[in-house]
């Protein structure tokens, strides 16, 4: 499980101009962006929620909610990294309140190579690229893009987690 953010302001991998002009990019979009959270699972499901605003503790929250409403059946281990919001008082008593139904792990320090959920942004984030988007509709619905076509084959998604920093808790 991890959190990532998609600004307007777009993200610019080419541009060219002719020999010796500088090119120069102009873009008014300023800082609004999409806040977006996800979790992946080994069989290839992908969980998604997104708001126009940063995630809160209460946010962490209701989003583990649904996963656990997901798996209902069953147990979760949720692997997460150390950011403030995972540690917030709020997230420890809905932990508190369900005592064994969720088991989270902690990935080290700097180590987003550990979290399959990257590569998710990472694709997604790839296809956004030298797009300029002028309303957080417009970006959203790009992402949605994305994410239906990495829903439509569990394969895509199984795959991350047979990258070899991954693999070993999944073998």
């Amino acid at each position: 499980m991890d959190e990532s953010a998609c600004y307007l302001l777009p993200f610019v991998a080419h541009s060219w101009a002719p020999r010796g002009q500088t090119p120069l990019l102009l873009e008014q979009a300023g800082r609004a962006h999409l806040s977006l959270i996800a979790a992946v699972s080994p069989t290839g499901r992908l969980y998604l929620a997104g708001q126009d605003q940063p995630f809160t503790s209460e946010d962490i929250t209701w989003f583990l909610g649904k996963l656990c409403w997901q798996y209902r059946r069953q147990n979760m281990l949720v692997i997460w990294d150390g950011a403030a919001i995972h540690r917030s008082q709020t997230v420890r008593n809905w932990l508190q309140s369900r005592p064994g139904r969720v088991h989270l792990e902690r990935l080290p320090a700097y180590s987003p190579m550990l979290n399959p959920v990257e590569l998710v942004w990472s694709q997604l984030k790839r296809s956004l690229k030298n797009r300029v988007f002028t309303s957080l509709e417009s970006l959203q619905a790009a992402v949605m893009d994305q994410i239906d076509f990495l829903q439509a084959d569990r394969r895509r998604i199984q795959c991350f987690f047979r990258k070899k920093e991954v693999a070993f808790f999944t073998d």
